[in-house]
């Protein structure tokens, strides 16, 4: 329903249009649609489909215009080329109902009459109750391996199917600012950009059902589950806030009650950030944004290590030391200074910074390759990707300082706008980018309405060809990203 063949067909598609014609449009004379409850797919959708969208040279199983076929359930949970086409229980984001409303162009059915207002209504409402299938069950229901995405933007929380691209659901949540998944306890964690009550959340990641929630702080920045041998599993929690502030604390919670456990504020270490658990679980390294400097604490019980590790060439207003990652075998940190277009190296052993690598424009999040041989960097304010073999890291080599690419179905598009989440996939078979889009430069599939933001993406990269493999447009300002294997 994004596009037909017949713009692409002279006096033929001419024919095929006044064939259609007799048999697509809104006849509101059929079914009592407001009072058909439940709704089931195949006796009820289906048969709106066949007549104004399963068409010959449209959306057939044959012709699937723009890799769309509406002749099956299984079809329209399929997608097209540029994604899933409902999103269970928000119609208002689901662009197969969006054009059929005339909210995004074209209204489909394309050059026809539209659907009656009542048969429009019944659409909705049967996405309002998650689009299920004959059995019952909504859509996507079936989706266990997730990638989820913080999008601050419009207060949203998306599930990606990790293995098709496909955005599975969205969850209403105010300023997501970070999400963190246990995988073994199949919990989702949710840091909120807010100074509230109920500022860090935990869901059940297969449900997405809301289990608990506290406070954390001022504004609570990023989280990580750490199992210390013989020890209750902790939840680290970093938190910033204002200048001025003496609320710039790093807390311990219990990840299954969120009941506090310990915290640690160090007034000379403002606006604790970054953070990174290293494989061992015994040690935490947290970045300070302002004063340029990292802290190293134990797990086992929690305690500060070292403080005040400065960064290399301090400057006024510190360097903004987004984020850190540990390498598998916890001998280097890698930090990446944002106001320095650098990503510095540190030996955990001696403490001494032992490398710096120049990337892109203002580097947020990082990502190293499993066996530790590629650091792909996310540079937000350059919209590129910085590729870094660190094979020895105290020799690093840029492969890659400013990688770009165009989106594979729209080569007018670019797929890297502003990102700042950056991930490999827990197999490391795909390097996940979320793309924030927020300076709203990127106009995406379907450019939002004059005044309304333009989508943010996540997009799955094959870190060994570069080839984007998917793309999934999110909400605006999609910043951090976490997967559930």
């Amino acid at each position: 329903m994004i596009l037909s063949k017949l713009q692409a067909l002279g006096t033929t598609g001419s024919l095929a249009a006044t064939i259609l014609l007799a048999g697509c449009g809104g006849d509101s004379t059929g079914p009592d649609y407001p009072n058909i409850d439940p709704i089931v797919f195949s006796q009820h959708v289906q048969p709106i489909l066949n007549v104004s969208c399963n068409t010959f040279l449209c959306h057939n199983a044959g012709d699937r215009a723009l890799g769309l076929s509406l002749a099956s359930y299984d079809d329209l949970e399929a997608g097209s080329d540029f994604g899933a086409m409902v999103v269970p229980f928000e119609p208002d984001r689901s662009h197969f109902y969006l054009h059929m409303t005339g909210a995004i162009e074209p209204i489909m059915p394309l050059g026809l009459d539209p659907l009656a207002p009542d048969v429009v209504a019944f659409l909705r409402r049967w996405i309002e109750v998650g689009a299920p299938n004959d059995g019952g069950m909504p859509m996507y229901s079936n989706v266990l391996r997730k990638v989820f995405v913080a999008c601050q933007g419009e207060n949203t929380v998306v599930a990606v199917d990790m293995d098709t691209g496909l955005t599975a659901r969205h969850l209403d949540i105010d300023q997501p600012h970070s999400v963190h998944v246990d995988p073994m306890m199949r919990r989702l964690y949710v840091s909120r950009f807010e100074n509230s009550t109920d500022n860090v959340q935990m869901y059940d990641a297969d449900t997405y059902q809301l289990l608990g929630a506290t406070r954390a702080g001022t504004f609570p920045a990023l989280m990580a589950v750490a199992r210390p041998a013989g020890q209750p599993a902790q939840l680290w929690v970093t938190n910033f806030s204002s200048s001025g502030s003496t609320d710039h604390a790093v807390r311990v919670l219990d990840p299954s009650t969120l009941a506090p456990i310990t915290q640690f504020t160090v007034p000379s270490h403002e606006q604790p950030h970054g953070l990174a658990i290293s494989a061992d679980q015994t040690r935490a390294y947290v970045t300070n944004i302002l004063t340029s400097n990292v802290t190293i604490f134990g797990t086992d019980p929690p305690r500060v290590i070292e403080q005040n590790i400065v960064l290399p060439n301090p400057s006024p207003g510190g360097a903004d030391p987004q984020q850190c990652i540990i390498s598998p075998d916890g001998t280097r940190l890698f930090v990446s200074a944002l106001k320095h277009d650098r990503v510095y190296v540190l030996d955990t052993a001696s403490l001494e910074w032992t490398a710096e690598i120049v990337v892109g424009d203002g580097p947020w999040h990082l990502t190293l390759s499993p066996d530790a041989t590629r650091l792909w960097v996310a540079n937000w304010l350059g919209s590129s990707l910085s590729i870094v073999d660190v094979t020895n890291p105290d020799a690093p080599s840029v492969l890659v300082q400013d990688f770009r690419v165009n989106h594979p179905r729209d080569a007018a598009r670019t797929v890297i706008q502003r990102p700042i989440g950056i991930a490999f996939s827990p197999d490391g078979s795909r390097v996940w980018v979320a793309n924030a889009n927020d300076d709203n430069q990127g106009a995406g599939h379907h450019p939002a309405p004059e005044g309304e933001k333009n989508p943010g993406s996540v997009a799955a990269i094959d870190p060994n060809t570069f080839a984007v493999i998917h793309v999934a447009e999110v909400p605006n300002f999609a910043r951090f990203l976490t997967f559930l294997p």
